[in-house]
């Protein structure tokens, strides 16, 4: 068995229509899908490179927002520090004024009882005496009668 080929011209216009079809399809299949990929790629690679930017400013934000939340914290924490010396000076201060205060009112107080303990002894004796003169008159009395 053999097998032969023969080529005639049919081959030719089958040659040349599979060219036309190939022509044909390139524009309006191949062309399209091509630039539409293309499209597509290098839209992936500026959303990459936009991606990238912004990830370089979130972390530049985050270093600065890093910087000021501790100059913040370095304030707050001389605030802090100043309003509890200025508090541990107020607290200071009306210790000391109170107990000035607690002891003028002593010394007031031992004013007024040297005064009254003074009062007192003057109004004893002067009970005392009358004391005394009532018993010497009685005692005189008692003798005169005697």
């Amino acid at each position: 068995m053999h097998v032969t080929i023969n080529l005639d011209y049919t081959l030719f216009i089958q040659l040349g229509l599979f060219l036309i079809f190939m022509f044909i399809m390139k524009k309006i299949y191949f062309q399209p899908y091509l630039e539409a990929f293309e499209e597509r790629e290098s839209t992936v690679k500026k959303l990459l490179q936009e991606a990238e930017t912004n990830n370089q400013q979130a972390q530049e934000i985050l270093k600065e927002v890093d910087a000021i939340l501790s100059k913040v914290k370095e304030e707050s924490k001389k605030i802090l520090e100043q309003s509890s010396r200025e508090t541990n000076q107020m607290v200071a201060e009306i210790i000391r004024k109170a107990q000035e205060e607690a002891e003028r009112e002593i010394e007031e107080a031992k004013k007024d009882i040297e005064r009254i303990v003074e009062i007192e002894t003057k109004t004893l004796d002067i009970s005392i005496e009358k004391i005394a003169e009532k018993i010497v008159d009685k005692l005189t009395l008692k003798e005169k009668a005697a």
